[in-house]
């Protein structure tokens, strides 16, 4: 992380407010009332939606049309 960069935008540099927010995402997008997962389906969900969430869902889309 570039704590230099982030202090001098006056944001937060503790690693704990991310490992927070990351833990909350986690526990309400996969963890709601009903629904299941397997550990292999589970990252890849994650994966997914981080690419959606930060805006690169095209560059995903392009990887797999690469490797196919």
């Amino acid at each position: 992380m570039n704590d230099q960069g982030v202090s001098a935008l006056k944001l937060p540099i503790g690693r704990g407010a991310i490992e927070s927010s990351i833990c909350r995402v986690v526990n309400l997008r996969l963890k709601s009332p009903c629904i299941f997962w397997h550990e292999d389906t589970t990252n890849e969900m994650l994966m997914l939606r981080s690419y959606y969430k930060a805006g690169r869902w095209d560059t995903l889309k392009n990887l797999e049309f690469k490797a196919a």
